[in-house]
């Protein structure tokens, strides 16, 4: 990574899979003969407009990310949004970045093509984020009719135009999704046709996963 690098990925893959009841973390769990993270990264390899990938990592695993997959790395967190604060700081550091996609080590069925029309749709949005609408009925304590039309849940990937968020983004905020901390004045773009990259969370999202990618294949 260098001061001329203006689109960047960065992949966070500090989380230590405490559902997910293995010996090593999700992201370097073998996955049809390759690791977890190997999928997201090649997918972030394959794009036509990043300029470097940023792997952000604990740092036991630094030596083995650069050695078979050629990425810069950084220090994770001991919670996601820490880790993505050092992302930022380490990017904000290294390299003039303008335009920014976060993705998640446990996501394997990312695409490339995507994570491309994100770095485009930066030219005219503040950020993008994946938007899904609700097919279950929906509830809430205390009310008991609840019109699922008015809301939509929120996924990785995320764009950012780089200056925006790294000014807003704290790593003590309780909020899930980066987005939500930008100010509401932003100009966000909400892709709701792009399919739910299923999160490898428990053991038994191993198999739909790569059922998936074998059928891509």
């Amino acid at each position: 990574m260098n001061k001329t690098d203006r689109n960047i990925i960065m992949i966070t893959a500090g989380g230590v899979g405490a559902r997910f009841g293995s010996s090593v973390p999700k992201q370097y769990v073998e996955m049809n003969g390759r690791k977890v993270i190997s999928y997201v990264i090649e997918a972030c390899q394959l794009t036509r407009q990043a300029d470097a990938i940023l792997v952000v990592a604990h740092p036991n695993y630094h030596e083995e990310l650069i050695r078979e997959y050629g990425v810069e790395v950084a220090a994770s967190g001991p919670e996601l949004n820490v880790t993505k604060r050092n992302g930022l700081d380490y990017i904000r550091e290294h390299a003039s970045c303008e335009k920014l996609i976060v993705v998640d080590a446990v996501r394997p069925a990312v695409e490339s093509h995507v994570l491309d029309r994100f770095f485009t749709l930066l030219d005219d949005y503040d950020a993008v984020a994946c938007a899904h609408k609700i097919t279950d009925s929906l509830g809430r304590h205390g009310q008991w009719i609840v019109n699922r039309e008015e809301y939509y849940t929120l996924s990785a990937p995320e764009a950012f135009r780089f200056p925006l968020i790294d000014r807003y983004f704290k790593a003590d905020s309780p909020l899930t999704e980066s987005i939500q901390q930008l100010p509401e004045t932003s100009r966000v773009y909400l892709d709701f046709d792009v399919p739910y990259y299923d999160k490898l969370t428990y053991p038994e999202d191993l198999a739909k996963i790569q059922s998936i990618l074998k059928q891509r294949a």
